[in-house]
């Protein structure tokens, strides 16, 4: 087991379970309503269970692999746009590289190819949204934690793909993940706003 606050119980087992018992915490500490909590159960490095839960709303979403995804126990799938560039799109980003001149780069890129870039600081809730369709996809760089694996299951299960910036398809684990995740359709429009952003 591994907590975010409390770290690893110090046991090996091929099963691991991940918990984020608050994503979004300064969220949470200046009053804004936007966090969960998140449980994911790891099977020799691969998601096999993802819980978020989101208290002040009562939505309870549950992924497993293979069953789909639910939000209060109503399948959710992505939803693919006409018009992708007029989407709405989730930034997550580590701590650590808040900074950077390509992480800076990228996120100024996407603000002007996409409608709207949202960067919550509760990054379960942004992969729900994406499950449910509410968003078109996300692009995460260099954010590695006790919440990201249930998100990514959520989506996966919703009908997305989720892929590095090379467009490999990930999967396992990663210390210092670059992905996307959207709808299959939108595959090629990421991948290239995402290098063009790079490369600039």
């Amino acid at each position: 087991m591994h907590s975010e606050e409390r770290g690893h119980n110090g046991n090996k087992s091929d099963w691991l379970w991940m918990i984020d018992p608050l994503d979004g915490t300064n969220n949470y500490g200046i009053g804004l309503p936007i966090f969960s909590v998140s449980i994911t159960l790891i099977y020799r490095s691969e998601p096999v269970l993802g819980v978020i839960y989101e208290p002040i709303v009562d939505r309870l979403f549950v992924a497993s692999q293979g069953n789909g995804a639910s939000c209060n126990l109503i399948p959710m799938h992505v939803k693919s746009k006409k018009e992708i560039q007029k989407g709405t799109i989730g930034w997550i980003q580590g701590h650590q590289v808040q900074n950077e001149e390509n992480a800076v780069r990228l996120r100024q890129h996407l603000d002007v190819h996409f409608k709207r870039v949202m960067r919550l600081w509760a990054p379960t809730l942004q992969w729900c949204m994406l499950a449910k369709g509410d968003i078109d996809g996300i692009v995460l760089y260099n954010s590695e934690g006790d919440d990201l694996y249930s998100g990514i299951l959520m989506v996966k299960e919703a009908g997305a793909i989720v892929i590095d910036f090379d467009g490999h398809e990930f999967s396992g684990m990663s210390s210092e993940p670059y992905l996307i995740a959207c709808h299959p359709a939108h595959r090629e429009h990421f991948l290239n706003v995402v290098r063009e952003g790079l490369s600039r």
